[in-house]
């Protein structure tokens, strides 16, 4: 097991020497070019900071603000160069990266790490949450803070979670109904186990595809659909692909900036108030945006041709009804009774 995590970390190592110095910057909302770093100033400390999404996706843009914030701010002290669209690798390569430190921080989805604390699943469940607020509520219970905790002991240290993503949408080529609509449908998942018994509890048939790929496999029929927030689907082009959207509201998620521990313990006092300070102003312009750019898309999808499916919420959520047991009883999450507290919270 400590060859290949060497191994591995070798592998990532080379992979992050090549970006640097191969990138180039794309402009935020741009095409799909590769960031580049600039020259650092003398004796600044420099950080890679990765993420998944892609140029015209609002938390690319927001991510590349936050770094853009950092580095201006510091006074030549702090250079957060921004790695988007997957190059340096991907969620779970990232995080990797990030335990070793050859990854300084990511901005992605919160859940992403719910494998290194298990009560963070509980936010991926679908239909556990009705709304945003209710998530909050969880987060900051004992609970909630008692999973954020363990994050900091595996080497991640979340600065900001308050990136209030739209809610989560079916989409497919064919409308989805009802969850009798799903039956044998390949449906796109990220590699995260508890939405393969979301979805496979719904009756689809779950494919793990990295986001990066995931327009292509719509495209070549890999898969027949999947699921997303509302302001990805224009920037990422499922709507050429998929023209019947369910807006279920299945879930609603959060954006986070982590940076690895070593990284943030690194800094000084005056630096991490910096940091949290230029995360919150990205999560405002990206709270802001995110909303409006939705409904900007929804006249891009009726222009070419999509349909918003009637449907209803109660049917899916009483075929998602007995995995909250399942779930605790195969360890999903660490506290029992943990669904229950939940929906306590209402």
């Amino acid at each position: 097991m400590k060859k290949r995590i060497g191994v591995l970390c070798s592998l990532l190592a080379a992979v992050l020497v090549m970006t640097a110095c191969t990138a180039t910057v794309a402009p935020a909302g741009g095409t799909a070019a590769a960031p580049q770093a600039s020259a650092p100033a003398a004796g600044a400390k420099v950080f890679k900071i990765g993420a998944a999404s892609v140029p015209g996706e609002v938390m690319y843009d927001a991510d590349e603000l936050f770094c853009k914030l950092v580095t201006e701010r510091s006074n030549g002290e702090l250079q957060f160069d921004f790695y988007g669209g997957e190059q340096l690798g991907s969620d779970s390569v990232m995080l990797e990266g990030m335990q070793t430190n050859l990854v300084q921080g990511v901005g992605d989805s919160i859940d992403i790490y719910a494998s290194y604390s298990a009560d963070l699943n509980i936010m991926s469940m679908a239909f556990a949450f009705e709304s945003t607020e209710h998530l909050y509520k969880y987060l900051e219970s004992d609970y909630g803070k008692e999973a954020l905790g363990k994050l900091e002991d595996q080497g991640f240290h979340i600065v900001n979670y308050h990136f209030e993503k739209n809610p989560r949408c079916f989409f497919g080529k064919k409308p989805i109904t009802s969850p009798d609509d799903m039956k044998g449908m390949k449906f796109r998942i990220p590699n995260i186990p508890i939405w393969e018994k979301n979805f496979s509890t719904l009756g689809a048939v779950p494919t793990v595809i990295a986001w990066s790929e995931y327009t292509y496999a719509l495209q070549q029929g890999v898969v027949d659909g999947g699921e997303c927030t509302y302001e990805n689907i224009v920037p990422m082009g499922f709507y050429e692909y998929c023209k019947y959207y369910t807006m279920v509201e299945y879930a609603y998620p959060l954006e986070c900036i982590c940076m690895a521990t070593e990284a943030w313990n690194s800094l000084t006092p005056e630096q991490q108030a910096l940091v949290e300070e230029c995360a919150e102003e990205a999560s405002q312009y990206f709270n802001e945006h995110v909303k409006t750019a939705w409904e900007a898309d929804k006249q891009v999808l009726l222009d070419n041709g999509c349909e918003f499916v009637e449907f209803d919420k109660n049917l899916f959520i009483d075929a998602m009804a007995p995995l909250a047991p399942k779930l605790e009883s195969e360890g999903f999450w660490d506290t029992a009774g943990l669904y229950d507290y939940v929906q306590s919270l209402r």
